[in-house]
This record gives C-alpha cells, structure tokens and sequence, in this order.
C-alpha cells in the first residue's frame, strides 16, 4: 500500500502542481498580486477600463474604496468576460475574490478561472465504522470530471459560506445528510493548494476537508441529482480505483491525506 501510494502521490503532484499556459500573467488588483490572467481573457480585457499590462505584469486598478462597489465592479467585468466568449456558462451563483488572504470582493463564480483568482472547495470524507470508505460517482451530466469518484461531498464554497456552513450544506445536497447525523468527524483542516491550467483557464484552488465516520444505520442519498451512486469501499479498492484515473484528482488529495495519516483511527 505505501508504494502505491507514494506513486500515487509522485502522479498527483504532476497533475495538480503545473506552471499557467505561456501568455498568462500574474494578475495585480490595486497593486496586489491577486491571479493569474489566461491570454484569452487577457485579450479580452485589453482596452478595459481600469485595465492595464505593464511588462510581465497585468493591473486592474479600482477606484471602488467599498466593498459592494468591488463587487459591483468584478461582476461587471465577468458579464465583459461572457460576452467575449471567455466564460463557457453562468452559474449566478457568488464566491470570494480573495486578496492579501482576505475577502476583497464577490464574482461570478465562472469568472475566477480566467482571471486565475483562487477558490475553496471543502470535501467531506466518510468512514463506515469498519474503516471502510463512501466514495460518490459524479453525475454524467457535470461539467467537471463526470463519471468519476469523488469524496462523499464536496464542491466549492459560495460567497455567503463559512467553512462549517459551507461543509454542511454540500453534504446534505450531494448525500442528504443532516449536521445532527456527523457527529463523529475532525475539525475542518487545509491539506493544499491545486494550481493547474484547465481549458476555461487557471486553477487556483484550496482542498479543505473534514473526515467522519457515519453510524451504520446511516444511509447517504443524494438530493440534487449531481451524484449517481454512492457506494462504499476498501481502502485498497479505493487506491486502485485512484491508480486507474477514476478518481477526480481533488478527491485524492484528501483520499491520500486520509489514508496515508491513519485519519480513520484519529476519529475514533
């Protein structure tokens, strides 16, 4: 198992630690570093107001001092990025600009991957009491790694989520779980930071996770219609399943933090 593993970590970092396509730029916002601009939304923005490339380095500079005025301004630029064909869809659904490690700022979610702006998404990670593992089977219809495994739940977390929030109420959309039914689990912990080039764009993402162990008279049941099946594993069927690319590479992440720390014996 610690071979596998250990090549499996050695794959994964291939995958999920890449330099941005050459023509991105380091995006600045009033003059801090903020993202990673891919060269279609580069071009998009050119001749933008409050839009500048100087050098190896592009600026967007906000005369807005509030914070809905921020927003105000980034929502505006991400309805720019659709109408130049830089965002392949709409979700109308906010999350953070984060900037300096703080809250700058609220976007359109599928703006954040042109521009390289970073995100969270908090998994939940379930245990049968016999160290068995839930894994869920994305939907064929994602936009994302459909018919993958996946953790129990996960997804990223909006603009109006804290971490608690946010981790309860994807894991009662993708398994109809209650907060009364996890009682057993960690604290919510950051394992790392994903920074990939994707076709829409760059990926700046930080995997935050919580594990539990679920009673067995528990029975998660997806309620939004983005989960398939969920079904319960070995720990080794996981690995092989993570060996044979069936596993979204966000999941390993925390599938191999999990496994490889013995977080299933740290619970109970």
């Amino acid at each position: 198992m610690t071979l596998s593993l250990d090549n499996l970590k050695l794959r994964l970092e291939n995958t999920i630690h890449i330099e941005p396509i050459v023509g991105s730029l380091p995006l600045y916002v009033n003059k801090v570093l903020t993202g990673i601009i891919h060269p279609n939304a580069l071009k998009a923005i050119e001749h933008y107001q409050g839009f500048n490339i100087q050098g190896e380095n592009a600026y967007l500079d906000l005369t807005s001092h509030d914070f809905q005025g921020r927003t105000d301004f980034f929502n505006q630029l991400a309805h720019h990025l659709l109408e130049q064909s830089c965002l392949h869809f709409w979700r109308d659904e906010q999350v953070v600009v984060w900037r300096e490690q703080s809250a700058f700022a609220h976007i359109e979610r599928t703006a954040t991957r042109p521009l390289g702006l970073l995100t969270q998404a908090i998994h939940m990670n379930a245990w049968t009491p016999e160290g068995k593992i839930f894994l869920s089977l994305r939907s064929p219809t994602k936009q994302t790694d459909p018919n993958k495994w996946d953790t129990l739940s996960g997804g990223l977390l909006n603009a109006h989520d804290t971490l608690e929030s946010g981790l309860i109420r994807e894991t009662f959309e993708e398994a109809g779980l209650r907060e009364s039914q996890l009682t057993l689990r960690t604290d919510i912990r950051s394992i790392d930071t994903v920074r990939r080039p994707l076709p829409e764009g760059y990926q700046v993402e930080e995997i935050l996770t919580s594990d539990c162990i679920l009673e067995p008279h528990i029975h998660p049941q997806n309620q939004d219609g983005e989960v398939s099946e969920i079904r319960i594993f070995s720990i080794d069927e996981v690995i092989q399943l993570m060996c044979n690319d069936q596993v979204t590479a966000e999941a390993m992440v925390v599938l191999i933090n999990s496994i490889e720390n013995n977080i299933f014996k740290t619970i109970r």
